[in-house]
């Protein structure tokens, strides 16, 4: 399942379900760095670029946040993160994180908007 496809109220649980987790993540640079949108060099495949950056990142955010990763993943299909735990294998993994690294609505949440003002961020008022 794909952010996209939840619809109506759960949508509000299943965003507040999701912070927690991905505010974990968003803390650890070299885990985060997957999820970062990057330009794909001139002369490079994208796929190619892709798997590089996977290489190097997929192993940070799957072994230092195992227990974020399958918050997530449960979030999403609507299912408890022991549950989800216990049916996970090989192929059901790739499928769920294939689906949300390709579902924009999820990379869209992730990303910081953009707001012209240079990065600066609100003050107090």
């Amino acid at each position: 399942m794909r952010l996209s496809d939840v619809r109506g109220d759960r949508t509000l649980d299943v965003i507040a379900d999701l912070i927690g987790p991905i505010a974990e993540i968003a803390s650890d640079e070299e885990a985060v760095a997957l999820f970062r949108r990057e330009k794909v060099p001139e002369g490079v495949e994208p796929r190619d670029f892709f798997v590089k950056r996977a290489r190097k990142a997929a192993p940070a955010l799957l072994k230092g946040h195992k227990q974020q990763v399958i918050q997530i993943l449960a979030t999403i299909e609507g299912t408890d993160p022991a549950e989800y735990a216990e049916s996970l294998n090989l192929a059901k993994l790739l499928r769920d994180l294939v689906d949300l690294m390709t579902d924009e609505e999820f990379v869209a949440f992730l990303s910081p908007s953009e707001t012209g003002t240079a990065g600066a961020a609100p003050g107090s008022a």
